[in-house]
This record gives C-alpha cells, sequence and structure tokens, in this order.
C-alpha cells in the first residue's frame, strides 16, 4: 500500500526575506570575506618574509614550512595519451556554483 509523503520545504531564518535581499547578504560577506583573506594573506606573508619556523603567541601557534607539491598538467596528458583515454579515467561530478557581483553603482557608492 503506497503512503502519502508531504514534501515541505524547512523553515530557515530566510523564509522571510526577499531572494534580492540574501544575494545582498551574500555579497555582503563575500566582501568581508575578501577583506579577512586579503589581510591574512599580509600576515602569512610577513610571518614567511620574517622566516619564521614555529611561533607561539598567547593563543595560538604558527608553524610555517615548505614543501614540493606534484601537479598534473591535464593539457598534456590530454594531448599525449589522446581524449578518449582521458574522458574514460576521469570522474564526473554534478557541481552548484553560486557567483555573486556587485552592480557597478554600488561600487561607487561603497
Amino acid at each position: 500500500m503506497a503512503r502519502a509523503i508531504s514534501i515541505i520545504a524547512p523553515i530557515t531564518s530566510f523564509n522571510n526575506r526577499s531572494v534580492g535581499d540574501l544575494v545582498d547578504e551574500l555579497g555582503s560577506l563575500k566582501a568581508e570575506i575578501a577583506e579577512l583573506e586579503a589581510r591574512e594573506k599580509t600576515l602569512r606573508d610577513e610571518l614567511v618574509a620574517r622566516g619564521a619556523g614555529e611561533v607561539d603567541g598567547d593563543l595560538y601557534r604558527a608553524t610555517v614550512s615548505e614543501a614540493v607539491r606534484w601537479t598534473l598538467d591535464s593539457a598534456k596528458v590530454k594531448a599525449e595519451m589522446g581524449e578518449r583515454w582521458w574522458t574514460a579515467r576521469c570522474r564526473r561530478a554534478l557541481v552548484t556554483t553560486v557567483s555573486v557581483k556587485a552592480h557597478a553603482a554600488s561600487r561607487r557608492a561603497a
């Protein structure tokens, strides 16, 4: 006997907000994250420039190390082995991407 299943969207703190409001909040958050990442890079680069190995602060410990990273040049492999060989050995996955860009007017206002 088949059972009826009701599909109900979960209630979140965003349900009463317009999609445009969500986009604006996401864009603002991404801008804040970009600023934080720039600050992080500056601090990281300063530690590297000072030749820090292992350093303790009051709250955190930082370790600066170097390692060799091997990467595969996929374009060369495809060229040497052929597209069919490459495709047979690749995994595919569905990926959802959300891209947020500021309107030109909002850049001038900021």
